[in-house]
């Protein structure tokens, strides 16, 4: 199942915050919602799978325009700017946890491409593209 992905900005998994005057940890809001946003693109195009517990493999591709003062000739250009491709993997595959598979840890493949630049004044898209895998074990009969 694949699913398409508009965002204001793409953003990877931020490390939790301390609040130093109660001593709580905290998703800073940045990550918070660009979780929420992801679960609710997946929801919009699939039935919750968060009961699946098999095998699970995730692939995401991302494609982000170039900033306005960059030449108009860099479109096309590789994307070596933040956020790093493990963060990006990460936010995804945390926000699916109990929407697309019961956890993250059913992931045994996953991998992100971080596209091309697109030219300036396109929004930010990311494609998931996430394969379950249901194994049937017959037991051999003994000859």
């Amino acid at each position: 199942m694949t699913f398409k992905l508009e965002l204001e900005k793409i953003v990877g998994k931020e490390r939790h915050r301390t609040d130093p005057r109660t001593g709580r940890n905290y998703t800073p809001k940045q990550t918070r919602l660009a979780e929420e946003a992801v679960r609710k693109a997946y929801r919009a195009e699939h039935e919750d799978h968060g009961d699946f517990d098999g095998i699970v493999t995730v692939a995401i591709e991302t494609f982000r325009p170039l900033a306005k003062s960059n030449p108009k000739y860099w479109v096309g250009r590789a994307d070596l700017g933040k956020p790093d491709w493990d963060n990006i993997g990460k936010l995804v595959c945390d926000a699916l946890n109990g929407v697309a598979y019961t956890d993250d840890a059913h992931v045994v493949m996953g991998g992100v491409k971080k596209g091309c630049r697109t030219p300036y004044g396109t929004p930010p898209l990311a494609k998931v593209h996430i394969t379950h895998f249901t194994e049937e074990y017959v037991k051999e009969k003994k000859k």
